[in-house]
């Protein structure tokens, strides 16, 4: 896992002296990730987590995050999305009320604890609950809102204690937990293709997450910003497909 981390946060440089700083850098972030692991590996489980609403006129769909969840980081993942009530149906100006929830697990963490001697055990996984309704502003304007529950695990148990920067570990047992409050906007390009924009606020830890997509008929392309996360920006991509 330090060679995984270490490869995707030391970037190549001509200048000995800005190698340095970035292995310094590097080095800290690394630090930062011992010393709170689920807040790390939550942020990428925010990149899996389907919170937009389904397209109008969609009754279900599915959605498997590729990058950088399934690659590199192997969360194997799948996130379901069901219409409830299409906007207007219960009554006119009652918005669209969706169900979407998900699940990942790491895997990684089962090969590293099937091949290696020393760990005894490793896993890593999360889910996710999210009630999203959505409401049309405009022609082109669609607005959502909506509560997700989120849950994470992450532990490794080693059998022996092994030296990390100076430390010595033999095991870590760390989850993540909050209740999220989103609210967000989207914009329609053609049928098939949209802009969104959405906040996530988590209610217990005031942890705060921005998401902008592009999506289109199969694929999402976006960037994930987490101010107080140890890599703030994440781009992502993500497959999904949706059904009448």
């Amino acid at each position: 896992m330090r060679k995984i981390i270490l490869a995707s946060l030391i970037l190549a440089s001509t200048s000995p002296a800005t190698a340095l700083d970035l292995k310094s850098k590097s080095m800290q972030l690394i630090g930062e990730v011992v010393a709170n692991p689920a807040a790390f590996f939550y942020d990428f489980q925010q990149d899996v987590e389907a919170t937009l609403p389904l397209p109008p006129g969609k009754s279900y769909g599915f959605q498997t995050g590729l990058f950088p969840t399934m690659l590199p980081m192997g969360y194997m993942n799948l996130s379901g999305k069901y219409r409830i009530f299409a906007e207007g149906r219960v009554s006119p100006g009652f918005p669209q009320v969706d169900l979407i929830g998900g699940y990942w697990n790491m895997l990684w963490a089962k090969i590293l604890a099937n091949q290696s001697d020393d760990v005894d055990s490793a896993r890593f996984y999360g889910y996710y609950g999210t009630l999203m309704l959505s409401s049309s502003l405009s022609p082109k304007i669609r607005s959502f809102w909506g509560l997700k529950l989120s849950r994470l695990r992450a532990r490794l148990d080693l059998n022996k204690t092994v030296d990390f920067m100076g430390v010595g570990v033999n095991s870590f047992d760390s989850g993540f937990e909050d209740t999220f409050f989103i609210i967000g906007i989207e914009t329609p390009r053609t049928t098939d293709k949209l802009w969104s924009l959405q906040l996530n606020y988590g209610l217990n830890e005031n942890a705060l997450a921005v998401k902008a997509m592009w999506q289109g008929k199969y694929f999402d392309l976006g960037l994930n910003f987490y101010p107080e996360g140890v890599l703030v920006v994440h781009p992502v991509w993500n497959f999904h497909i949706n059904f009448e």
